[in-house]
């Protein structure tokens, strides 16, 4: 009979067996002497137990077990997922805290400017603009990159302007974004209207949201939605004049004496002429509008509107169009009131457009 008990036979094929899987490389001599050392030290004394040696060997192949479990499941554990990454709301300044000339640079995040109740210019990364105007208006020249613009409407004129290359991009309220790019401008227009042109003259051409605009970087030509457009002859480099605004009078526009002659007269009205009579005519039309809206008590209305319009050389007005439109009552009224406004004689005329906010 052999001198080896058969449950130390059964332990040695349990440690073979276990040596054939496949698990992380482990010193398997050393642990077949740990394990057993231990069941020597843990095994019951003879005169307890008739099996020295079977629950010793129970004990340890319920530990050699557990381990191989803890080992697979330590494998088979799914990876940590990545950290998720929150977007960043972009950095901020304020833009009435900063000086005239003060250059704006965004490397790898957003810039955003505010100016409280006014304006907030973003610029998109990799992008660069200087502050070159503040006050009444303000005026921000876009260096590389793009910026969006959301601009507080407001009866002013061209509270808001941004100049990239030679364009002059102003509004009066609404949201838009101005790109520089390949030696061209790109001008998108999501809310209002924008007006383009070359810089220091009379806007060339009128963008009404949602409207993508491509100009040559003097702003003398490009397309809108695709369509091509050249300079206007309506427009052409008349000097862009700014100033107080001013309401004509019937006097001053049907003054006594010789007409004056065609050479005389200028190729178009100059922007303050424009301006004055677009203050007489919103003025006229938020009359309007007020004695001729029904509303609750309490309750305040405002409507936003495109108003587009004809100057003829004798300063006539003509064509006059809202978008949307208005109710036929308002608008009625509003035309019988423009009709007597005229503006300053001129070769050529004016288109114009204006975008009106209307309450009550």
């Amino acid at each position: 009979m052999s001198s080896q008990h058969p449950s130390e036979g059964d332990l040695r094929r349990l440690l073979r067996d276990a040596r054939t899987e496949k698990a992380a490389d482990l010193d398997w001599a050393r642990v077949e002497d740990r394990l057993m050392r231990q069941v020597e030290r843990s095994a019951p004394s003879p005169a307890r137990s008739p099996y020295p040696f079977a629950w010793a060997a129970v004990a340890v192949a319920a530990v050699v077990a557990m381990w191989l479990v803890n080992e697979r499941a330590g494998d088979s554990l799914p990876q940590a997922r990545p950290p998720i990454i929150e977007a960043t709301e972009p950095l901020r300044r304020n833009g009435n805290a900063l000086e005239l000339g003060t250059r704006i640079s965004a490397s790898e995040r957003e810039v955003a400017v505010d100016h409280a109740n006014r304006a907030t210019w973003t610029l998109a990364p990799n992008s660069s603009a200087l502050l070159a105007e503040k006050g009444e208006r303000i005026t921000v020249r876009l260096e590389h990159g793009s910026v969006l613009s959301e601009v507080v409407r407001s009866p002013k004129p061209e509270t808001f302007i941004v100049e990239a290359a030679g364009t002059r991009v102003a509004v009066h309220g609404t949201v838009f974004r101005v790109e520089l790019e390949g030696g061209r401008v790109i001008v998108t227009v999501r809310e209002g209207t924008v007006a383009v042109g070359p810089l220091g003259v009379v806007p060339t051409f009128f963008l009404k949201a949602p409207a993508h605009g491509d100009f040559a970087a003097d702003g003398r030509s490009g397309s809108i939605d695709g369509r091509p457009l050249g300079e206007s002859e309506e427009r052409r480099a008349e000097p862009l004049r700014l100033g107080p605004v001013r309401t004509p009078s019937v006097a001053a526009s049907s003054s006594i004496g010789p007409p004056a002659s065609s050479a005389e007269l200028p190729s178009e009205p100059s922007i303050n002429d424009i301006e004055s009579g677009i203050a007489s005519i919103v003025e006229v039309t938020s009359d309007c509008f007020s004695r001729n809206t029904k509303g609750a008590e309490g309750v305040q209305i405002t409507v936003r509107t495109a108003l587009s319009l004809n100057v003829d050389g004798s300063g006539a007005v003509s064509n006059v169009d809202f978008q949307p439109p208005l109710s036929p009552e308002v608008e009625e009224c509003a035309a019988a009131g423009i009709a007597g406004i005229s503006f300053t004689a001129s070769k050529q005329g004016a288109k114009v457009t204006r975008m009106l906010e209307l309450k009550r």
